[in-house]
């Protein structure tokens, strides 16, 4: 059921973001009076083609969806067409309109993917979007009395930027660290009151070290306290082949009485491809059932994993719904967006610079399966993941490599600079390296994927 939700997910995602990007190219281009021969989603052989009465276009469903393209009328393929068509000649050409009209039409793919976050963040901020409230266990490094044991302490800022869900506090994060910051200022509050101000030094390597960023730089989330009853068990995970369902209450593992969810998450993770013999109560009856923990690969350390979840009502009292009226959805939803491309665009760099690991960069098979579980949690959380998407496609095209959109414009601004075109000859050199680029930046993509997917 997970892998055709995944299946789902993903060519949801893929079809609506790259249509979104070709039409970008396809209205510039038409609005520059500029005849497009054909509109393709995807790659390879057709499976649907469409072409209206009276106009130039054949739109089509190509059959490899990771991609897709807009062809326009360039003037050498003027004498093997219809001459008779008046839309059909050279005024037409993509090739013979000024340099700053074919920079704009190339241009506006990216462009469109942006604003297609925009639209993708105002359905969230109107809708409201639930996550974790960033309450802290601890802060490693700290003295003792800065972080009082029993005492329940929540992030509410970072760098003076507030704070509500532990995306926030990772974000923030990300763009002190990139920036090159040297110190993350945390603002704590204890019991909805503010009680410290704290400076965290951070460092650059933190970046290429593996696993989630806020525990890298040490600080430690708050495990939420409560019982040890399923709320969700993940499909063909060993809990499921164990034999557990929603709403089983386990007492015991290996004869050790648990009552606590934590109690449990311990005892799984300590003990990957182990037999725990499990005492579970279901509607009031005590079964007994053999849970082996397969393993999970979390930053360098390998860790049993069981995929299973408490209900979502043990989690409220430590979720937050964030939700905004229409012109504050507007405003934070064009914030995100500047911020996460500018954040996009940094983190790139640090990873073509080494100053990364490039264990960041995720694939077709990460997309899949990250669009398969936003698609099961609800609307929302799939069009959170949908605007990520797209400026990270948006971004990765204005990447100045020839093959790329990004190579296309630098090209453009060449010509614009010495007053012609760039050479064929160049070109060619350009577009077989920037084809070699992004072989290799897939390949390292699918590496990643299989590593991490096939590890848990």
């Amino acid at each position: 059921m997970e892998l055709i939700q995944s299946i789902i997910g993903f060519f949801i995602a893929i079809g609506i973001l790259v249509t979104f990007h070709e039409f970008g190219h396809f209205y510039v281009a038409r609005l520059f009076n500029v005849t497009v021969l054909n509109f393709s989603v995807g790659f390879g052989k057709n499976l649907y083609t469409k072409k209206f009465k009276d106009s130039e276009t054949e739109y089509s469903i190509a059959a490899i969806p990771l991609g897709g393209y807009v062809k326009m009328l360039e003037s050498q393929e003027l004498e093997n067409l219809d001459k008779t068509n008046p839309n059909i000649s050279e005024k037409f050409c993509f090739d013979k309109q000024s340099v700053y009209k074919r920079f704009l039409i190339v241009a506006a793919g990216p462009i469109f993917n942006l604003i297609l976050a925009v639209l993708f963040f105002i359905i969230v901020h109107l809708s409201g979007i639930t996550g974790l409230k960033p309450f802290i266990e601890n802060i490693t490094g700290l003295p003792e009395q800065v972080i009082s044991q029993n005492e329940k302490y929540e992030i509410i800022s970072v760098n003076g930027h507030k704070t509500q869900r532990w995306q926030d506090v990772r974000v923030e994060t990300l763009n002190s660290i990139v920036k090159g910051d040297r110190v993350l200022n945390l603002t704590l509050s204890r019991g909805g009151e503010e009680t410290s101000n704290i400076e965290l030094p951070i460092d650059q390597s933190i970046l290429k070290m593996k696993g989630d960023v806020i525990k890298n730089i040490g600080i430690i989330p708050m495990r939420p306290e409560f019982d040890s009853t399923l709320g969700y068990v993940e499909d063909n995970s060993s809990a499921s082949l164990a034999g557990l369902m929603p709403g089983d209450k386990i007492i015991k593992i290996n004869d050790e009485a648990i009552s606590l969810w934590s109690e449990y998450v311990d005892i799984v993770q300590n003990n990957p491809n182990n037999i725990l013999q499990l005492e579970v109560v279901r509607m009031d009856t005590l079964i007994n059932l053999i849970l082996v923990p397969s393993e999970k690969l979390v930053g360098e350390k390998i860790i049993g994993y069981a995929g299973i979840s408490p209900s979502r009502e043990a989690l409220d009292n430590y979720r937050v719904t964030v939700k905004y009226p229409l012109l504050e959805s507007i405003k934070k939803s064009f914030d995100l967006t500047i911020n996460y491309t500018v954040l996009t665009f940094k983190m790139i760099f640090k990873l073509f610079s080494g100053q990364a690991n490039m264990s960041n960069i995720s694939g077709p098979l990460s997309i899949a399966e990250f669009s398969g579980k936003s698609l099961s949690m609800g609307y929302v959380y799939f069009a959170y993941l949908l605007a990520v998407l797209s400026i990270s496609l948006g971004v990765l095209n204005l990447l100045p490599i020839p093959v790329l959109d990004g190579g296309h414009l630098v090209y453009y601004t060449i010509e614009m600079l010495i007053g012609k075109p760039v050479s064929i000859k160049y070109q060619l050199i350009g577009q077989q390296l920037g084809l070699l680029i992004l072989v290799g930046i897939m390949l390292v993509a699918f590496y990643n994927d299989f590593l991490r997917i096939f590890s848990g």
